[in-house]
């Protein structure tokens, strides 16, 4: 799609060119190295079940399903395994690792392999929507069902890393001729997370410490060797969802090595010839990449190291990187296509021409900020130029000044996204902002946000404003929504209306819940204790 936003900024700097960009092996090589250096080594715990459960229809749970309280683990170890006979085992809190499965075989050999069925359970819909036949739009394969065989040596470790807080596990045709019992079952987890920092008030409201502490919880399981967007699907660095958890971080692991192998990373593995960012790579078994690049992901790597300096004072590294970061910036000003443009995932499809537009304005702003912390005003000294006649261009496009809101697009679509990013970016007044959110908020032609990414900016937008309740409010409906709702790790959709929804042609079961984007409320809490915490 052409966004109408390449347009205005054609006319607006015809005669600016954005420098060749070109990443050299040697340059590649040594980004590499001191990602390669700064690895992190994974903390590892061993988790045992805290009990068994059952599945029970339920109208009122999230998704129509939700579990019961069975009987001890205990009594499943003295029980003989027979065919088909199932169990679930509820480990107590989302994890993500190896499990391993061990059984004994007391008056007997074991005269053959011990053949289970075994799934992993984020939510309990998890275990209840049926897998076939399989229409989603991604893999079958980042379904967590496995054929296990147990063999002599009576353990066994799936050789897979696994995700969730629930394994149920069937036997398969055991051997008549031999009695067999599961001994043990583990889990081994692991992150790179290490201990929190974050401390609330005393007077905290009990939504809000419970909402940081889920927060912490999905971050924490998506730190692994490199911010994962989900544990469970995808296990990748994605532009968007690292430019949020590492905000996320500096309110509580503060692992700012992590996010600096990160930026690393995403500079090493950017188009060598055109210098764009992909929008995303997987480190493990080996680092690879997709060779796509999202635009707004791409200039989002300039306010997550803007916000790694403020985080750390580390002036070399933001030195090292600035011109990749001031790339990405330039060569949107200056029109280079991408592949595409992402912002939301919502049911109703999203015009994005005043998201961008209003988005780079931000971009810009941060710019700006961030050269003039290490001493790099000559490189922006356009930008302010730029920004003023983007404002002026974009209020007459975008903004309806008799409805009191962004509209994009022919149809002059409404969106909270669109609106957000009018107010980050610096498009309206003070007094505009809060005219245009309490639109986005009130209004029934507006197209609301269907992830918590999208979200998680249109409470900034409401913080930036001033509308202090209103933020506060939001999260509690949203985020807190989730948590009444039993979540242990926030999810990679919540939509009150629909439960189900899934942008995976419907196929709700792939799903991720616990998604990186959805991890930032504790940012909120911590950072802004006047809104969350003394109320």
């Amino acid at each position: 799609m052409t966004y109408r936003f390449l347009f205005f900024v054609a006319m607006m700097v015809s005669s600016i060119f954005s420098e060749a960009f070109t990443i050299s092996e040697a340059q590649r090589r040594q980004w590499l190295e001191v990602a390669d250096s700064l690895k992190p080594e994974l903390h590892k715990s061993v988790h045992k079940p805290v009990g068994t459960v059952e599945l029970t229809e339920d109208p009122t749970a999230f998704q129509g399903v939700r579990f019961i309280s069975s009987v001890s683990p205990d009594s499943i170890y003295r029980r003989r395994i027979s065919d088909g006979e199932s169990v679930i085992f509820d480990f107590g809190e989302h994890l993500v690792g190896s499990v391993t499965i061990e059984l004994s075989n007391p008056w007997m050999m074991q005269d053959a392999r011990q053949r289970f069925f075994v799934s992993f359970a984020e939510v309990p819909s998890d275990l209840h929507m049926p897998r076939e036949p399989f229409t989603g739009s991604l893999s079958r394969a980042w379904l967590q069902d496995f054929q296990v065989d147990v063999d002599y040596n009576e353990k066994h470790t799936i050789p897979w890393r696994v995700t969730g807080r629930y394994m149920k596990i069937t036997p398969v045709s055991p051997s008549p001729y031999c009695v067999s019992f599961i001994k043990s079952v583990e889990w081994e987890a692991t992150t790179s997370a290490g201990r929190s920092h974050c401390r609330l008030e005393s007077n905290t409201p009990e939504i809000f410490r419970q909402i940081a502490k889920v927060s912490e919880n999905t971050l924490r399981d998506c730190m692994q060797t490199v911010y994962e967007d989900g544990p469970k699907r995808d296990q990748r660095l994605w532009g968007g969802d690292f430019y949020l958890q590492a905000l996320a971080n500096t309110v509580t692991f503060q692992q700012h090595s992590l996010t600096k192998r990160c930026l690393y990373l995403l500079a090493a593995c950017a188009d060598p010839l055109t210098g764009q960012i992909n929008s995303n790579l997987a480190d493990t078994p080996r680092l690879q990449w997709q060779s796509n690049q999202f635009q707004d992901y791409a200039l989002a790597f300039m306010p997550t190291l803007d916000d790694y300096f403020d985080a750390t004072g580390d002036t070399a590294t933001v030195i090292d990187l600035w011109d990749i970061a001031r790339h990405q910036l330039d060569a949107t000003i200056d029109g280079v296509r991408w592949n595409t443009v992402f912002f939301d995932w919502c049911p109703v499809e999203l015009n994005k021409d005043a998201a961008l537009h209003c988005y780079t304005m931000y971009i810009i702003k941060r710019a700006m900020a961030l050269a003039s912390k290490i001493g790099r005003n000559n490189d922006t000294s356009r930008y302010a130029a730029i920004l003023k006649s983007m404002r002026r261009r974009g209020r007459k496009s975008f903004w309806d000044e008799a409805r009191g809101a962004i509209v994009s697009g022919s149809s002059r679509q409404i969106s909270r996204t669109g609106i957000s990013w009018a107010v980050l970016g610096g498009l309206l007044s003070e007094k505009e902002s809060k005219r245009a959110l309490r639109y986005a908020l009130y209004e029934a032609d507006v197209i609301k946000c269907g992830t918590p990414y999208a979200n998680h900016f249109f409470v900034q937008a409401l913080i930036d404003a001033g509308l202090a309740k209103e933020a506060r409010n939001y999260v509690e409906e949203f985020w807190g929504g989730m948590v009444k709702h039993g979540a242990d790790t926030f999810w990679e959709f919540y939509i009150p209306e629909d439960h189900f929804f899934s942008s995976y042609n419907g196929y709700t079961l792939l799903n991720s819940y616990c998604h990186a984007w959805s991890c930032t409320p504790v940012y909120f809490i911590v950072r802004y204790p006047e809104i969350f915490q003394n109320v």
